[in-house]
């Protein structure tokens, strides 16, 4: 049965899209590296204290609650493989994030629920989806360093299971659903 949450983020303002992202956990050794970087190096967001993978951005404003989960609800949301420990450089931030696959051969239910969230309305900036889970926002040039710690800490790859997803509305309004 599906259960909503309603969470409206007090004192937030109103964001240009909505997305729909499922949420996971971090292993116990991702969130000890993590408190391993040095505060100096973090760019705002900071460290993800939320570890997700973005299932979409870019929903307008007229998407319904009832349409996500009438799409989200169609998926099993198996475990996920977060692999690949990597860098989105920027003048802004490097993003540390890893890669997220799946640990299923022929496992595709990021992909699958991607398309169908692209049939409503939205815009989107990058043309081709690549699921990845962000650790932490860091200022330029910071990143590789991080990056090649959880490496040389053995941190390469871990498994995550999705936990819930999330449907955030450009207007504030935050949706947790069950899955």
């Amino acid at each position: 049965m599906l259960k909503l949450t309603n969470l409206l983020n007090e004192g937030k303002e109103h964001y240009d899209y909505g997305c729909v992202m499922l949420y996971t956990s971090f292993p116990d050794q991702i969130i000890k590296l993590q408190d391993a970087i040095n505060p100096e190096h973090l760019q705002d967001p900071g460290i993800e204290y939320e570890p997700h993978c973005t299932l979409l951005y870019g929903l307008h404003a007229i998407v319904t609650l009832d349409q996500v989960t009438d799409i989200v609800n169609q998926f099993k949301y198996g475990a996920l493989r977060a692999h690949n420990p990597s860098l989105f450089e920027n003048d802004e931030f490097d993003v540390f994030k890893y890669d997220v696959g799946y640990t299923d051969r022929g496992g595709s239910f990021l992909h699958q629920c991607n398309q169908k969230l692209r049939i409503l309305p939205n815009t989107q900036t990058y043309p081709d989806y690549h699921p990845h889970m962000t650790v932490a926002y860091l200022k330029p040039g910071q990143g590789k360093q991080y990056m090649e710690m959880f490496k040389n800490k053995g941190a390469n790859e871990f498994i995550a299971a999705p936990t819930h997803i999330m449907f955030s509305q450009p207007n504030g309004t935050k949706t947790k659903i069950s899955i």
